[in-house]
């Protein structure tokens, strides 16, 4: 047995203190606390599910990635590489902790176009408190040990020479080649035509250091293609697009011709909400019987991306699909749009957009301005004598919304709610008990469409009162999941799911109730779609032609299909899981069938139509007019 007498423990310390060992302990040190809090974040948002293992391809690209990461910063920095490194700890550690609240919410880590929202985090600093966890602190514990570390090597006073540097910067440099050497050999069998379509496949294929480098690439790659011309392959992808549009239009079309227009999106409503009960009660009592006399559409699939709410106020208002990373509204700005506020304003209606929240929220003021609204009224517009979650409530919103819109006698006014937004927990005292889920974020959630159910009956009687109800279309839908993955064991338990991703994905959708007056039998249509069918189906019954919706009438006869943002397309009878590249039928069986799923990659290419025109910004000056002629 080794006796660790004076002469040994001197033997060790100068072996310790020796300069190559010294700085080897601290890069390889560097890499493990990088490593470690990259794979604690793949599982703490649930990019990988446990249980937790290192014998998997995700933790080698993960050690090979902080590995090329840590050599590249060291190399670029030989003399003072300990502070550097220290900094670049200290900023990963930042941003995965940020990427962990954020992923906790959305199920993604952040992106280059999310963090230019200067004030994202302080808008929405009541959601990220609810999602810190203890656990979280790994991020940081090893930061003072790090810092310890770097004063007993300076303390030693160890001499480094210039032949000393220039060894350690060649062997960085040969294991900097050596690991880009061994990650594009071992990640040849990704599937990479995936992260076409979703960004979290990137994350959760090859980690999220890498997808940060490639959200970084990708951000400075499409600044610059954004001034260069369209190819010749992107205006044959516009005209077949355009060229195979229907003129076609329903039996309803302009039944509600020249009446006012009222267009509510519901902070997080879920279909599976409308119809549910609970405890022998039901969720929502009144929009379950304003399906008597309303359309109402069940099988409308939402597709935000990364602008969420904001990307479902773009489809209601453009008809053309969100980015794929991101938000259009920090994203694009600046672009022109025919959107339905500007289409509405030509025909003479006052156009209003209303939120009771701050106007820098998701750069609204700056958006709804290039939509050609009149007025976008925000938190500061409202007198707030009633809040419920983040601000005003949903009652006060919308009685002070309708007192501003009725001053005009012909009006569009799109009203964006807010108090169900996560993490639903202001509605203690709504009047439905949830069973074992209360208490629970579920059983909160349901309260809180309870209460959403209240306001909007109580909307509808303001009208009523107003003698303005049959005079107005009115159409309400909800904005995105409010459910996450955080939350699913429980909601599969809920709705009695088999626990499947398919089962899974195909709950994510919102409803959509179009109110034409008291005259219309009630209508159930249960053809797919998606949100950005909805404003073609108001321009339908309102008789108004739009030449660049890129969705369709949901009142057309014949099948529906929706093309969510990540590739995936919902017919009516079949599911194509873009992302297992897998087609289900409606009993959640795979089955083969090139027909079906050709189409749906057919269908695929709406999404880079509606890319193309983003990034051109061809809605400006009819550019896409001149394209199409």
């Amino acid at each position: 047995m080794l006796k660790f007498n004076n002469t040994n423990t001197e033997k060790l310390e100068k072996i310790l203190t020796k300069p190559f060992v010294l700085e080897l302990i601290f890069i390889l040190g560097t890499i493990f606390s990088i490593f470690t809090k990259s794979i604690y974040l793949q599982y703490t948002i649930k990019l990988k599910e446990p249980p937790f293992s290192l014998l998997n391809y995700i933790s080698v690209y993960i050690f090979l990635t902080s590995c090329i990461l840590v050599f590249f910063v060291a190399l670029w920095a030989p003399k003072r590489f300990k502070g550097v490194l220290l900094g670049l700890n200290i900023l990963i550690s930042v941003l995965l902790f940020s990427d962990t609240l954020y992923g906790r919410y959305y199920g993604i880590p952040l992106t280059i176009p999310i963090l230019y929202q200067v004030g994202f985090v302080n808008d929405i600093a009541q959601s990220i408190f609810s999602l810190l966890k203890i656990k979280d602190i790994v991020f940081f514990i090893d930061i003072p040990v790090i810092i310890i570390f770097i004063y007993f090597i300076k303390n030693i006073r160890v001499k480094t020479n210039p032949k000393l540097i220039l060894i350690r910067s060649i062997a960085i440099l040969l294991s900097l080649v050596l690991g880009i050497s061994v990650f594009n050999i071992t990640t040849k069998r990704i599937d990479r035509s995936r992260h076409v379509y979703q960004r979290k496949n990137i994350a959760q294929d090859l980690g999220t250091i890498y997808f940060h480098g490639f959200d970084i690439y990708d951000f400075v790659k499409q600044r610059i293609i954004r001034n260069k011309p369209l190819t010749d392959d992107e205006i044959i992808t516009l005209k077949e697009f355009y060229q195979s549009r229907g003129s076609e239009k329903s039996s309803y079309y302009g039944i509600a011709a020249d009446k006012n227009l009222i267009v509510v999106q519901v902070e997080a409503m879920q279909e599976f909400v409308v119809g549910l009960n609970i405890e022998g009660q039901e969720v929502t009592p009144f929009l379950n019987k304003l399906k008597n006399n309303s359309f109402y559409f069940n099988n409308i699939y939402h597709q935000v991306a990364g602008g969420n709410t904001s990307d479902a106020e773009f489809m209601l208002n453009n008809s053309m699909y969100p980015t794929i990373t991101g938000a259009v509204n920090y994203l694009y700005p600046t672009n022109d749009f025919l959107s339905l506020g500007k289409v509405m304003k030509d025909l003479g209606y006052v156009s209003y957009a209303f939120h009771g929240y701050e106007s820098s929220f998701w750069n609204r003021e700056a958006v709804y301005r290039n939509y050609n609204y009149d007025k976008y009224f925000s938190m500061n517009d409202f007198e707030l004598n009633e809040k419920r979650g983040w601000a005003i409530s949903d009652e006060s919103f919308f009685k002070q919304s309708l007192d501003i819109s009725l001053k005009n006698d012909k009006f569009f006014s799109f009203l964006i709610t807010l108090s169900s937004h996560h993490p639903y927990d202001a509605f203690g005292d709504i009047d439905l008990y949830t069973g074992e889920f209360e208490g629970t974020q579920v059983g909160n959630y349901l309260k809180s469409m309870r209460y959403v159910d209240t306001a909007i009956e109580s909307l509808f009687k303001e009208l009523e009162e107003r003698g303005q109800l049959e005079n107005t279309l009115i159409v309400i839908y909800g904005d995105h999941s409010g459910l996450y993955q955080d939350q699913r064991g429980l909601t599969e338990a809920l709705l009695g799911l088999d626990g499947s991703s398919i089962a899974w994905n195909k709950i994510q959708k919102v409803p959509v109730w179009i109110y034409t007056g008291s005259e219309l039998e009630g209508r159930t249509i249960e053809k797919a779609g998606g949100q950005i069918d909805i404003l073609p189906t108001i321009l339908d019954l309102m008789g108004i032609h739009h030449p660049y919706v890129m969705g369709k009438s949901l009142l057309l006869d014949g099948p529906g299909y929706c093309v969510k943002w990540d590739g995936s397309v919902i017919f009516d009878n079949y599911y194509y899981n873009n992302q297992e590249r897998v087609l289900y039928d409606n009993n959640n069986q795979p089955i083969e069938d090139e027909g079906i799923i050709s189409e749906a990659r057919a269908k695929q290419e709406e999404l880079k139509v509606s890319d193309i025109i983003l990034k051109k910004n061809l809605m400006k000056n009819g550019r896409l007019s001149e394209i199409l002629e």
